[in-house]
C-alpha cells in the first residue's frame, strides 16, 4: 500500500473532529508534569553535554524538548499560575533556567565554571532580595 492511501484510509473528515476534540481536552501542567518536564530535560542535558555535546546547544536542544512538550501537552498553561498561557519565550526561558538549576545539582562537571559562578551570583543576589 503506497503513503498516498494511507489519509484515504483515515477519512480526512475524522481529523479536524479530533483535532477539536484534543484541543478542547487540553489541562495545564500540574507541579507533577512540570518535575517530570524538569527531569527529562536535565537528564538529556547531562547525558549530551558530558558526551561532548557543546555546553549552549545541549542547554538549548534540552530546554526546547520541555518547552514543546509544556506547549504541545498543556498549550502552554500552568496550573499553579491559575490560567494564564505563557508565551513560548517565557517556556522557553523558565525550561532553561530550571534545567539549567537541576543540572547544577546532578551534573555539575558538564557546566562550565564561569556560568556556574553566574548562577550562584544571581541565586545570591535573588536570596539577597527575598
Amino acid at each position: 500500500m503506497g503513503a498516498l492511501a494511507v489519509p484515504a484510509l483515515l477519512g480526512m473528515s475524522g481529523v479536524p473532529a479530533f483535532a477539536q476534540k484534543a484541543a478542547n481536552s487540553v489541562k495545564p501542567a500540574t507541579n507533577e508534569d512540570i518535575l517530570i518536564y524538569q527531569a527529562m530535560g536535565t537528564s538529556f542535558f547531562c547525558m549530551s553535554a558530558l558526551d561532548g555535546v557543546e555546553f549552549p546547544k545541549a542547554l538549548g536542544i534540552s530546554a526546547t524538548t520541555y518547552a514543546q512538550a509544556l506547549k504541545g501537552r498543556h498549550n502552554g498553561q500552568v496550573a499553579s499560575l491559575k490560567g494564564k498561557t505563557l508565551t513560548d519565550k517565557e517556556i522557553f526561558a523558565a525550561a532553561e533556567q530550571q534545567v539549567l538549576l537541576r543540572a547544577m545539582q546532578a551534573c555539575p562537571k558538564a557546566i562550565p565554571s564561569d556560568v556556574q559562578a553566574k548562577v550562584k551570583a544571581a541565586l545570591k543576589k535573588q536570596g539577597a532580595t527575598k
